[in-house]
Formats: structure tokens, C-alpha cells, sequence
């Protein structure tokens, strides 16, 4: 049970925006329930403590203490740190409160049903989390939780609410994601995926090994400074010339030097990956988020390059060897962790070729990329759109009660996070 709730907010957190723009929705005068669709409710006190238990969540993945909501996220910003998660999060929040609501129609529809052991287990939780927090009293429990948005038997409604999910999740996807076909899985490569070349022209630095086997970055010399920038103006000049002849095998040839298809930290970060890995066919990446929209970077580069161009941007890198880096313009020392440019990558956009998930030469991309999950989601998704084409329920909402609610003005939910979640870490 307990893995079960922490993998399904996991799984389902990307899923339901589509239901927010498919379905009619309408203020709700349900003045306990914040969503309704047809019979199916999501309570105040479940949305609350369901926040209140994704907010913890949140904070922990990010490392943030919930005093310092309230402070500025740097020192020239005015904006908070709980009004940042708010912003970013809420969404996110919101949707996987659609999929917990939507799988409660769903288990109906398909006629599933919870085992004697699964409904033992949902009651035994909340038993002992009751009895840990609470000292065996109901009643001193829920004075502990009443801060929070909940009582002792939101946990009961909750815990049953996410079997049912998690049951829907096992009917529609099976065990592993078994039942996800591959035409779900190229639907949802060719949805999400870009497929681009990189080629990187290094003006700052080379690595060595040292005797003791210690791989050591140091700065270019002189010399190899300006054969690295000359050689970089030729790429350049080069490709805004011969767009169509961009190719990592061909282009050495052209500008009189070997050149590397180097992976750097802006795009990708897999141990198994390093710098000296080639990719010649190029990078299957999934398409970057809004967030990361806003950084010019490798991977919002090729979103933004049209199939065929050609697009330089800067090529930047954590710095976590040793030795000792100094920026191009040598005025400062780079450290360990700090983020640095180093030259320039010629990005090409590339067109998604069929099947490219099955190939052995791309198996590492995809299968680091989590893509048997991502396409798990995109059929679950599909699943809930043809519900939701068919179930003649209108969504109401209650904006008032949800905007009762916020990451800023309720509580992290620290009674039960670490009762379910620190023991399945």
C-alpha cells in the first residue's frame, strides 16, 4: 500500500490537463466538495490533505524548509519562494487531483473491485498512523490534524480513493506497464521527442590523465586557444554557408580539424553518458518543458530550429573535474559546481524517423528518458479522454474552496509524510 501511493502521483501528476480543456466545467454549490463529476467527489478535507502532503513532497525534492517560504528566491526579486512553488506547482497539483478523481469513475466502469487484503491494508494504515500520531485517540488525533485541513477520517477516503487509482492504473497499463502497445509507444515518441545532431567546438579546455589515473581539465594554452577559435569562426562561416552539408562524418574535412559530438549537462545527465561519447545519428531527446523554454540552451535550441537548419548556441558545462578552469575571459577561477561556457554547439534539427525507440543504437536515450513510463501516461490519457467523451458527467468545481487552499497558506503536511514515504524511499 505504501509504495502504491507514493508511485501514483508520480505516475499521474502530467495526465489530466486535457480533462481541464475537453470537459465543460461548472461552479460547484456542493459546499463540502472542491470537485464533483456525476456521483464522484474529491472533499475540502481530501483536497487539503492531499496539498498539504504534495506540498511536502515538493519541499523535500527541492531541498526547502517551509520557514523560508516567505523570503525573497534572490536578493533582487520580489518574489517568495511560496509564491515560486505556487506558481510553478499548482498546475501540477491540480492535475493529478483530476486523474484521482477520474480513476474513481473509471474502477466503476470497469466493474473492479478492491480485495479483502487491499481494504484491510487501507484500514490498517490509517490505524496505525492514528495511533502513532494520536497515541491510540482519535480525538488527539485529529486536534494534531486539524491545522492541516483534515481528520482521521480523510485518511480512510484518501488511502481508498488511491487503491482504486492504483487498481485502474493495473487494469488499463498491467503489471510493468505490460498492456502499453507499441503503437502507444509511438504515438507518444512522436508527440514528445526531438531528434537533433550536436556538434561542439571546444574553445577553453582539454582534459589529461595524470599518472595516477586522475582525468584533470585544464585551460587551453595560448596556442590552442586561437587554433580553437579559428577553427570555431571557420564552423561557423561553414555552416550558415552549407546548411544542407552539416554532418559529423563530412564536416572535418571541410574546416581541416576532428571535431566531437560531445553530451554536456544542459541536456542531458546519465552517468552512463560522458564527454567523449559520439552520437553521429544524433540526440532523441524529450521536447523541453516552459520552464525550460526560458534558457537558451542545447535542447530549447533545437526546439526552436526549424527540421534541416542549422542553429549555434553557447555550449555550457558544470564543472566537476579537477584542476583548475578560467573563463574565457581569464578574469575568474571556475569551481567545482559552478556553470561555465566553454565554445559553441552547432545544433541541427533532424526529423523523427519511425521506430526509433526500438533501435539497440538508441536504446540508452529512451530508456534513461523513463519513455516506458512517459508512455504508460500517454495511455492513460488517451484512456480518460475517451471516458470522458462518453460519460455524459459535467465537472464541477468549487472555486472558492480551492482558492481556500494554497501551497502558500496551508501547511506542509509533516503528521504521516514520513510514516508512508521515508520506510519506501
Amino acid at each position: 500500500m505504501k509504495k502504491q501511493i507514493k508511485g501514483t502521483i508520480i505516475r499521474l501528476c502530467c495526465v489530466a490537463l486535457c480533462l481541464i480543456l475537453m470537459l465543460p466545467i461548472l461552479a460547484s454549490c456542493d459546499t463540502s466538495s472542491v470537485y464533483k463529476l456525476g456521483p464522484y467527489k474529491i472533499e475540502k478535507d481530501e483536497y487539503a490533505y492531499l496539498m498539504g502532503m504534495y506540498k511536502k513532497k515538493l519541499l523535500v525534492s527541492i531541498g526547502l524548509d517551509e520557514k523560508y517560504l516567505n523570503s525573497p528566491v534572490n536578493a533582487t526579486s520580489s518574489t517568495t519562494y511560496g509564491q515560486y512553488i505556487e506558481n510553478k506547482y499548482r498546475e501540477e497539483f491540480e492535475q493529478s487531483i483530476y486523474s484521482l478523481l477520474y480513476a474513481q469513475a473509471l474502477f466503476d466502469e470497469y466493474d473492479l473491485e478492491l480485495s479483502s487484503s487491499q481494504k484491510a491494508n487501507i484500514q490498517a494504515t490509517a490505524s496505525a498512523i492514528i495511533f502513532e500520531f494520536g497515541g491510540g485517540s482519535n480525538g488527539k488525533f485529529n486536534d494534531i490534524a486539524k491545522p492541516f485541513g483534515f481528520s482521521d477520517d480523510t485518511l480512510y477516503s484518501v488511502y481508498e480513493k488511491q487503491a482504486k487509482e492504483s487498481a485502474v492504473i493495473k487494469h488499463l497499463l498491467g503489471d510493468d506497464y505490460g498492456k502499453v502497445t507499441n503503437e502507444d509507444k509511438e504515438d507518444y515518441y512522436k508527440e514528445n521527442y526531438l531528434h537533433f545532431q550536436v556538434i561542439v567546438v571546444n574553445t577553453l579546455y582539454r582534459k589529461m590523465e595524470t599518472s595516477q589515473g586522475e582525468t584533470v581539465f585544464l585551460n587551453l594554452n595560448e596556442d590552442e586557444r586561437a587554433a580553437a577559435l579559428k577553427l570555431e569562426k571557420e564552423v561557423t562561416e561553414f555552416l550558415c554557408n552549407n546548411n544542407s552539408e552539416y554532418n559529423y562524418q563530412l564536416l572535418p574535412k571541410y574546416v581541416g580539424k576532428d571535431i566531437k559530438d560531445i553530451t554536456y549537462e544542459d541536456i542531458w545527465n546519465c552517468d552512463k553518458i560522458n564527454d567523449d561519447s559520439v552520437y553521429p545519428q544524433g540526440y532523441y531527446m524529450l521536447k523541453p518543458t516552459p520552464d525550460q523554454m526560458l534558457t537558451v540552451n542545447t535542447l530549447s535550441q533545437a526546439m526552436l530550429t526549424k527540421e534541416g537548419d542549422v542553429s549555434p548556441v553557447s555550449a555550457k558545462r558544470y564543472f566537476e573535474g579537477n584542476g583548475e578552469i578560467k573563463t574565457g575571459d581569464g578574469k575568474e577561477i571556475v569551481k567545482p559546481g559552478d556553470y561555465f561556457e566553454y565554445g559553441t554547439a552547432y545544433i541541427k534539427r533532424l526529423k523523427i524517423d519511425d521506430g526509433a525507440w526500438t533501435k539497440q543504437e538508441n536504446e540508452q536515450f529512451f530508456k534513461d528518458s523513463n519513455f516506458t513510463v512517459g508512455a504508460a501516461q500517454h495511455a492513460l490519457m488517451g484512456a480518460l479522454e475517451r471516458y470522458s467523451d462518453t460519460c455524459g458527467y459535467t465537472l464541477m468545481i468549487s472555486s472558492d474552496l480551492s482558492a481556500r487552499y494554497s501551497f502558500i497558506s496551508l501547511p506542509a503536511n509533516e503528521i504521516d509524510y514520513y510514516y508512508l514515504y521515508s520506510k519506501a524511499e
